[in-house]
């Protein structure tokens, strides 16, 4: 085989593994990911609820846990964001008790913000006064929907089942990726790959027969 056949050969090869990796690169990166796996959805809250998930965050995030109150339009911060463990789960304990009254409908929101995203949430929660909307940069990811019960309750914070993650995000979170989306992160890359091979294979069949 001569040295032309070869080169062209080699090529092809290396186009179509580069394109291989470009596409696992772009689809193992789904963004921020965050769950809220604790208290359940359409569960109650108390005046310290403790609140606990997963997420996978981009470099330069953070995860913030806002209570939202749907008829004032309000979200409401907390001082500082959730230390993600191991960047795998994160747990808090979320301050409601002078925030909604008993028997109040209110979300949970997990938020992901930049660097400016959490100054400016930093800053609202040392006015105590809420914000309307939330600040450039910070996206809600997931997001449940509890009561607001006088005291806390054993058991509030038991969490879902890993293995039954939803695959949508609940109505009031806005542009969620879920962890169940990221578990498949490249769907038919075997068949990307098989057909890589093919058209190496087709390839190298043409040029032996020109040569």
């Amino acid at each position: 085989m001569s040295a032309l056949k070869w080169a062209v050969m080699s090529l092809v090869a290396v186009f179509l593994l580069m394109s291989n990796f470009t596409i696992a690169n772009a689809a193992s990166n789904p963004g921020n990911v965050v769950k809220i796996d604790a208290p359940p959805s359409n569960g109650t809250a108390g005046p310290t609820e403790p609140v606990s998930g997963r997420a996978q965050l981009l470099k330069g995030y953070s995860l913030w846990i806002v209570p939202y109150d749907p008829a004032a339009g309000r979200y409401y911060p907390p001082a500082s964001p959730v230390r993600v463990q191991n960047d795998t789960t994160w747990s808090t304990r979320l301050s409601l008790a002078n925030v909604f009254a008993v028997e109040k409908t209110f979300q949970i929101y997990a938020i992901a913000a930049n660097s400016s995203a959490a100054s400016s949430l930093s800053i609202d929660a040392a006015s105590q006064t809420g914000m309307a909307k939330l600040p450039p940069g910070a996206k809600a990811v997931d997001a449940i929907t509890v009561t607001r019960v006088a005291a806390d309750t054993a058991g509030a914070a038991a969490s879902r089942s890993a293995s039954a993650i939803p695959s949508t995000a609940t109505p009031s979170a806005t542009g969620g990726n879920l962890l169940a989306r990221s578990r498949n992160t490249l769907p038919g890359f075997e068949a990307l790959y098989a057909l890589g091979s093919l058209a190496v294979i087709f390839a190298a069949l043409r040029l032996r027969r020109q040569f």
